[in-house]
């Protein structure tokens, strides 16, 4: 005679076992929602999504993977995937209309959808699909010559930058920093908050900037209520920094260390609460910190020196090493060689280089405690308006 089967496991042990899967490598779930009823069951549980952000309470969200932007071209509807993981496939989605990537964070993407018919800005959630198309600022949307931005997590208790959002999971509450410039030899800056939960834009604030300058689409870095956007002068000649202030709905600049190229900076938010930068030179990556001396005055510090030749086995001298994105809540820069993309962890040094996902010139960082929502049994991502 056969052996009986074994007893199935109760929901409880279920449970336990599947919030020791790594948060890194959310495809794991997915497949264990195939196993059985039971264990499907327990990943369905409405609870459960918050008892493994809890379980992972010590640790900051994995970076799951990254949006990537070429050249201020809009990726067209089927083409070239916008979302590339740095484990495994990923379950997430893929926007179905004309769009770039200007913001990732907390769970939450701010697209540039300039050539729809709805509007020119989006916030978007890969993981389920859902979006929300934004009115247009008073003064900007397509009038402004370059455009950037930020989306913001708005909630109030239990969702905060010292703990790395880890509560957020995307939706409502947000708010969205957009930033766009007008004007050729005189060009005036301006920048917008936009609230969901007033569903409205503030009235902009304004600068003067140099002639012939442009706002960057490179990921902009938020220190406190302040957020810093790479601003390029004289038609790329030289690199600067443009500050707005949330608190005060102020615009100013800053002056980088050295002069950069465009594609080989970006601006991060550093563990001590200051303002960093990451420039390249030839094969050499520089790191800087704003920091405010014993009298009060700001100024670069650079701290920190790495030649990326042999790191990363650049042997030819047409492979040019570019920086183009950090994930700070996991301390990882993303520098791009050719047609290849290497993590480099700030604190182990460690170098880990991706998949080929072709010329980048921006890469937008996707954190995430993320657990797939087993209730919906197809997830469609709406198609544009005609």
């Amino acid at each position: 005679m056969a052996a009986p089967p074994p007893p199935e496991l109760v929901d409880d042990a279920v449970a336990e076992i599947l919030l020791r899967v790594p948060p890194s490598d959310p495809a794991i779930l997915a497949r264990a929602s195939a196993v059985c009823k039971s264990w499907r069951r327990v990943l369905s549980d409405p609870v459960f999504p918050r008892r493994y952000r809890a379980f992972h309470h010590g640790s900051p969200p994995p970076l799951l993977g990254f949006l990537r932007s070429s050249h201020h071209r809009a990726r067209k509807a089927g083409g070239t995937a916008m979302f590339v993981p740095v484990e495994t496939h990923a379950p997430f989605l893929e926007p179905t209309f004309r769009c770039a990537p200007l913001d990732c964070r907390h769970g939450r993407v701010l697209l540039d959808t300039v050539g729809g018919k709805k509007g020119t800005l989006a916030v978007w959630d890969p993981s389920t699909g859902d979006h929300e198309l934004l009115p247009e600022p008073d003064g900007g949307g397509p009038c402004c010559r370059s455009r950037s931005g930020v989306v913001l997590c708005a909630a109030a208790a239990g969702c905060d930058d010292n703990h790395h959002h880890r509560d957020c999971h995307g939706g409502r509450p947000y708010r969205v920093v957009f930033v766009g410039n007008t004007g050729d030899r005189d060009m005036v800056a301006r920048a917008w908050v936009y609230s969901s939960e007033a569903a409205e834009w503030t009235p902009p604030a304004s600068l003067l900037t140099d002639a012939y300058s442009s706002i960057e689409r490179k990921r902009a870095a938020i220190v406190g209520n302040k957020v810093y956007f790479l601003l390029t002068i004289r038609m790329g000649a030289r690199v600067a920094i443009l500050k707005y202030d949330l608190g005060e709905h102020r615009l100013s600049t800053i002056r980088s260390p050295l002069e950069y190229s465009k594609d080989a900076v970006v601006l991060m938010s550093m563990e001590d609460g200051s303002l960093g930068l990451a420039g390249i030179i030839g094969s050499t990556l520089e790191l800087w910190s704003r920091k405010v001396d014993s009298e009060g005055v700001a100024g670069w510090e650079q701290y920190r020196v790495i030649e990326l030749q042999k790191l990363l086995h650049i042997d030819r001298p047409s492979h040019r090493a570019d920086v183009i994105g950090f994930a700070e809540s996991v301390g990882v820069l993303l520098v791009g060689v050719d047609a290849m993309i290497f993590m480099f962890e700030l604190r182990s040094g460690q170098v880990r280089r991706l998949s080929k996902p072709g010329h980048c010139y921006d890469v937008f960082p996707f954190t995430k405690f993320y657990v797939p929502d087993f209730t919906r049994s197809k997830l469609q991502f709406p198609a544009e308006a005609s």
